[in-house]
């Protein structure tokens, strides 16, 4: 069970400086945080300290815990005021059990806290960062509001008619008083709401006059009465929910959030709009993919407005008929402690994940930044993040869009049947997690790239083994071949264990021939044979890549090589200026395979492009 201490005394954080694009930065690891998924319930519980400002508990005997959130979305909030349970009230401490509606939408919430009530006053703790991860596999709850007394009134009411054969009118008046408590309460605690319940007590009224004339209900008048019921009971939540608005004076939150302006980042701006809106002539006769790398998210100022730019690409799946987006690598810098890197990795994943098109699949790839080792310093596994940690943000194991993968690798495929395109994405720093007798890494996944013999195999004889020849495959990747775009840019020269191999494969491929290395002695040994003679030539649409934040295109060894550049806005690359059209950089990559070429869409820094293959 996760522990959280607030401090009512001394806890503080910068005020939001947008109120309408409400987002609170918790970069800082001294805030609380909590994850769960979708659609858990019950279980998933806090304890929770609270002190004074010397460290001595708050006295909470008679005292309510009530949960108050605002959903990721913006448009529905929980105020739970019943999951609560004091365990030392005079040692300031409680638990609280998360109902299954606080995990009904996918992301990070906009706000939440712990308001605690006695004697109609209160005082709250500091936010603390509440993340939900999707659960693509099943679906769950039908997201609403969720306000406790509300809920509770609502099933008294079922209860009060259950127990009514007897004395109708004294449950009757009971629930009635119930109501208006309530109302008066929620008049008293929250500055102009205004709610009426005239149509509760006629649906009432008619419910009266039925059970008098005929001395029984049956079940289907009960069902028909309840559902009337249900309508006036939706429309007087509604009306609560106007009166709530944001947490602020009546400010209604459906005439805001009908449009982007909930996109992280805030409002997309008018350039990017302008932009984003021409990707709706994107033909759908063509496979269209979406290339966004090297981003570098990182919670500073050097990779600003990192998170917004996945936003923008997920804003594109909106208009333009993308069957995939691929993050490419380095979806995340790796520079600061492993909570933050944590942190950074599920930002950038959720943003992405959860604001795509529908039907529009996500792959992220594995770039030499992303899991911290040797940035910064830092090189052991209590600051990096691990193998596991990684495929569990990426969703490796889950295959949520139905693509095949090695086990759980970072490696995979997804064919399109209908383009008769396979989509393949290979994990250019595939390297073991062996550990030095000081506790420190061995191999330095910053500066070296390599494919171990496992994932070679893969490729080798289950990802490039199409259904039949008239199939094409399109390749991902983060780092490019050595001696390639590197050395355009004026780079030394990458270091690549067995790159050699990957470039065998494929020219194998390509040509519908055999091929086989075995060499023990290698650094990362191989033991690789295919042979693609009955299969035929193959056609490879091309080797996409980031790493070198530039872009390019050359046939090297036979492949048809493409750079994209750098999402990332780093101060020292010429031409990017922040918060500008400049900033951002990605590509939409749009094949006719009938005719073997590439228009490839940019956005943001840059101009489009086209290759022939």
């Amino acid at each position: 069970m996760e522990v959280m201490t607030f401090n009512i005394d001394k806890d503080r954080r910068n005020l939001v400086d947008d109120k309408q694009n409400f987002n609170i930065d918790f970069h800082d690891s001294k805030y609380n945080w909590l994850e769960a998924r979708q659609y858990e319930d019950g279980m998933r519980q806090v304890e929770v300290h609270v002190v004074h400002g010397d460290g001595s508990p708050v006295d909470l005997t008679g005292v309510n815990p009530v949960f108050e959130g605002w959903l990721p979305e913006g448009s529905y909030r929980i105020i739970d005021a019943k999951h609560s349970v004091m365990i030392d009230a005079q040692n300031g401490i409680f638990r609280f059990d998360f109902p299954a509606p606080a995990f009904q939408i996918a992301g990070s919430y906009k706000q939440a806290f712990f308001c605690l009530m006695k004697d109609g006053k209160s005082v709250t703790t500091l936010e603390f960062s509440l993340d939900v991860m999707a659960d693509k596999v099943i679906s769950g709850l039908v997201p609403s509001d969720y306000i406790t007394p509300f809920e509770d009134l609502y099933f008294k009411l079922k209860d009060y008619v259950a127990k009514a054969n007897g004395d109708f009118d004294a449950a009757m008046d009971q629930w009635k008083k119930d109501v208006a408590d309530l109302i008066t309460e929620l008049n008293t605690d929250v500055s102009g709401i205004n709610l009426t319940i005239t149509e509760i007590k006629a649906q009432l009224s008619a419910l009266e006059d039925k059970i008098k004339a005929d001395g029984l209900m049956t079940q289907a008048d009960l069902e028909k009465a309840l559902d009337g019921f249900t309508n006036q009971f939706a429309q007087l939540t509604s009306d609560t929910q106007k009166a709530l608005g944001d947490f602020q004076d009546d400010n209604v939150l459906t005439g805001f959030f009908n449009d982007e302006t909930i996109e992280v980042g805030g409002q997309i701006p008018s350039y990017y709009l302008e932009r984003l809106n021409q990707f709706t002539t994107i033909s759908a006769d063509n496979f269209n993919v979406g290339f966004i790398t090297d981003n570098h998210h990182q919670l500073s100022s050097y990779a600003p407005n990192s998170l917004a730019h996945y936003a923008y690409i997920a804003a594109a799946s909106r208009r333009a008929p993308l069957q995939a987006i691929v993050s490419g690598g380095d979806n995340t810098n790796g520079w600061y402690t492993k909570t933050q890197k944590l942190t950074e990795t599920r930002q950038a994943t959720s943003t992405l994940f959860n604001r795509a098109k529908a039907g529009t699949d996500v792959y992220f790839v594995f770039g030499n930044h992303d899991n911290g080792i040797d940035q910064n310093g830092n090189n052991t596994p209590e600051t990096c993040l691990s193998d596991a940690e990684i495929k569990a943000y990426y969703h490796t194991a889950d295959k949520v869009y139905g693509e095949t993968r090695d086990g759980d690798s970072l490696y995979g495929y997804k064919d399109y049947s209908d383009k008769k395109v396979r989509l393949i994405w290979l994990n250019s720093f595939d390297l073991p997690y062996t550990l030095n007798s000081d506790g420190t890494y061995k191999y330095d996944f910053l500066r070296q790239s390599g494919y171990q013999n496992q994932q070679l195999t893969w490729l080798a004889n289950q990802a490039l083994k199409v259904p039949d020849n008239s199939w094409q495959v399109m390749i991902f990747t983060h780092c490019p071949l050595p001696g390639t775009f590197e050395i355009a840019a004026g780079q030394p020269q990458l270091s690549q264990y067995n790159s050699d191999v990957l470039i065998g494969i494929i020219n194998a491929f390509q040509s519908g021939t055999k091929y086989s290395l075995g060499d023990a002695s290698r650094t990362l040994p191989i033991n690789v044979t295919c042979d693609y003679t009955s299969q035929g030539k193959g056609v490879v649409i091309g080797l996409f890549s980031g790493h070198i934040h530039a872009d390019g295109q050359m046939i090297y060894d036979g492949i048809n090589c493409i750079e994209t550049a750098s999402s990332l806005c780093y101060s020292g690359d010429a031409g990017r200026v922040q918060n500008t059209e400049t900033e951002d950089c990605w590509d939409i990559f749009s094949v006719d395979t009938a005719a073997r070429k590439i228009h490839a869409y940019r956005f943001g820094f840059g101009t489009d492009r086209d290759f022939t293959y």
